[in-house]
């Protein structure tokens, strides 16, 4: 036998010691763990240890990490799709549905967050000096939305476009609840967005208008539903398939404030090919890191105006190329005047 092997035997014989000690006095043993290597050993010589050392090093080979992907979230917990498996996980760790993760088998938990591709964010409403990962790595981020029963807020759109530019993914905004309206004219509120080139699907959920759409937008990416409380954002998952018979609820009467059903986020498979991750709804939406002189990047109708000063804000400067299409109409006032209400809110 070799220095080196009987190093290394005599490594796991005094780490047997110790166990057999730790044991019978029931208390925390103080010394220094062995150095990992002596996991990377041979099978003749695992073969030659007693039978106690080798359940041991079979523990300790058992604890390797598995790649997941993170397909629901909860207060402590979550569920990570291992292949065919669906494991739940706890985590010390700020995961976010959509997370692709690395994580104990044996243990059932978290160990680390692989670099997401794309993250919606937000400010923590409690503390806004803490980042709330919305989702992570998806596609699309649906807006979704409604005209009446809630009432449209096109600011609360404005927030949400602002943090799915940030995020890295492509915005779609998602009109539901449209065989509620009357005339046509009721839709003049979401043509800004669709002159400023963000998609817009007008749908019902109770009808089945604009499903096509909607489905055929969403084929084959990851992708998520956000918005504000009651708008419906669950009835088009039922819509889109009914099989997932997802829990839903109604509008107050009283305030026309949505009720929050959706009480976690959780990830669904479509026939399209689509996955899609339904979120709680949310009636405040607070911006995650980002400054005022960085908003007028997130609308995108102002990128082809020109003005006198690079670092324009458009709000005081002069020979304002922003301010000047506004007097044309090229831009539309309700734009401008929720992009001033959101540069002095983050100032």
């Amino acid at each position: 036998m070799s220095r080196e092997e009987r190093k290394l035997r005599k490594h796991i014989e005094a780490h047997a010691r110790r166990e057999l000690r730790k044991a019978l006095s029931k208390a925390r043993v103080k010394d220094s763990k062995p150095p990992r290597e002596r996991v990377n050993i041979n099978e003749e010589e695992v073969d030659n240890v007693p039978s106690p050392k080798r359940n041991r090093i079979a523990t300790v080979r058992e604890s390797v990490l598995s790649p997941g992907f993170v397909a629901e979230t909860g207060p402590g917990f979550c569920d990570v799709l291992c292949g065919s498996e669906r494991i739940r996980c706890r985590h010390s760790v700020d995961v976010a549905i959509g997370d692709q993760v690395l994580f104990s088998p044996t243990r059932r938990r978290i160990e680390q967050i692989l670099p997401r591709r794309t993250a919606l964010s937000r400010a923590d409403p409690h503390n806004p000096h803490l980042e709330r990962v919305i989702a992570a790595n998806v596609d699309v981020v649906v807006n979704v939305v409604s005209l009446k029963t809630p009432p449209l807020r096109p600011g609360l759109i404005d927030r949400y476009l602002i943090a799915i530019g940030k995020s890295g993914a492509e915005p779609l905004i998602c009109a539901n609840k449209v065989d509620l309206l009357i005339s046509p004219e009721e839709l003049d509120p979401l043509r800004p967005y669709q002159d400023a080139g963000i998609p817009v699907i007008l749908c019902s959920a109770a009808t089945g208008a604009g499903l096509d759409s909607l489905s055929a937008a969403l084929a084959g990416k990851l992708c998520v539903f956000a918005g504000h409380s009651g708008v419906g954002k669950s009835s088009l998952l039922n819509a889109l398939d009914p099989r997932l018979d997802i829990a839903t609820g109604t509008v107050s009467e009283g305030n026309e404030k949505g009720r929050h059903t959706t009480t976690s986020s959780a990830l669904y498979r479509l026939p399209n090919g689509a996955t899609v991750i339904d979120t709680p709804g949310i009636r405040e939406f607070g911006l995650w890191d980002v400054a005022p002189a960085d908003l007028r990047r997130y609308y995108q109708e102002f990128g082809a105006c020109r003005c006198a000063f690079s670092d324009c804000t458009h709000t005081h400067e002069p020979e304002c190329g922003v301010k000047e299409a506004l007097e044309r109409g090229v831009i539309s006032k309700p734009r401008y005047e929720s992009y001033l209400r959101i540069f002095n809110s983050e100032k």
